[in-house]
């Protein structure tokens, strides 16, 4: 080691840069330095271009993935003891059109600050990522110090927006007979199709949006209820509009909220919904209808469904 320092000093030396110690600090192009190593001027460290996955290796610590196919980036094993590499740092950006994934190496994790710790982390293009090493060899191995866009607009890949919209075609639901309960609780379906679908995360033909990872999602909706097409014109002599998470016809599924109206002897009427709620990877959230009616047929329609979301945080 003391090789080592001797040839920087007399390398310093020879380009006119002078390399100082001071009660135990080191410092380049100055006398006092006040912390363990001292720059006074600019630093360098490598940087790597990088078009397919592969392993992170010890000497690297910029890599920008310029890949235009999905790719995975695997940093190093831990180490125990001698070689242990405890506040490492690798930066890691998405210049290309693809999706990179950093992923921690065989059963490690990546402390991504959400909870518990995840095995891979998604950098979508345009975003960058910054990890340090903790030092331990289990569990999580890994800190996610950032993970961020030089856009001042989140990714959609992160917050995966939806909308839906059906205009013409109506939805005949069964009427609930006044007063029995339970209530007939029907999903309301967008048979047009959706208009956008961000990851494909809500289901036209079900009406469900499906949460992709954990967090807290704005969900709105609303429709018209309107028995213009219901034989004998039935008014609406109640109605509610809900939004539920993990909706079955079976058990009818939680509710987050509900709009209950009582119209005044119409055949056409308006209800809208919203809220925030916490969903877990993999649960629904539903918009769906209650109406009872007068007269006899038991039947009443919903048409010009719309219903719009997306993810707000972790």
């Amino acid at each position: 080691m003391k090789k080592k320092i001797l040839f920087i000093a007399l390398l310093a030396g020879s380009i006119d840069t002078s390399v100082s110690a001071q009660a135990g600090n080191v410092g380049i192009n100055t006398s006092t330095p006040g912390s363990t190593l001292t720059i006074n001027g600019s630093f360098a460290a490598s940087y790597k271009t990088v078009t397919a996955g592969g392993t992170i290796n010890a000497g690297d610590y910029y890599t920008a993935y310029n890949g235009a196919l999905d790719g995975t980036l695997t940093l190093p094993s831990a180490i125990s003891g001698a070689g242990n590499f405890s506040g490492r740092t690798y930066h890691f950006k998405n210049t290309g059109t693809a999706k990179l994934i950093v992923a921690s190496n065989g059963s490690e994790l990546i402390d991504n600050q959400a909870g518990a710790g995840v095995s891979t982390i998604e950098v979508p293009p345009g975003y960058y990522a910054y990890v340090v090493s903790k030092g331990t060899t289990t569990g999580t191995t890994w800190e996610l110090v950032l993970l961020s866009s030089s856009n001042s607009l989140p990714s959609a890949e992160s917050t995966y927006p939806f909308s839906t919209v059906a205009t013409t075609e109506r939805q005949t639901c069964d009427a609930t007979p006044n007063p029995s309960v339970p209530w007939i609780r029907t999903a309301i379906v967008y048979p047009q199709g959706t208009v956008l679908n961000k990851g494909n995360v809500l289901d036209p033909s079900t009406g469900a949006f499906t949460a992709p990872t954990n967090g807290y999602y704005i969900i709105q909706g609303s429709t018209q209820f309107d028995n213009g097409e219901v034989s004998g014109n039935p008014n609406f002599t109640w109605t509610v509009l809900y939004l539920i998470k993990n909706y079955t016809p079976a058990n009818g599924g939680n509710i987050l909220v509900q709009s209950y109206q009582q119209p005044y002897a119409t055949t056409v009427f308006g209800s809208s919904i919203s809220c925030m709620t916490y969903l877990i990877a993999g649960e629904t959230v539903s918009m769906a209808s209650v109406a009872g009616v007068t007269g006899t047929g038991g039947k009443y329609q919903v048409v010009t469904s719309t219903m719009f979301g997306y993810k707000i945080a972790n």
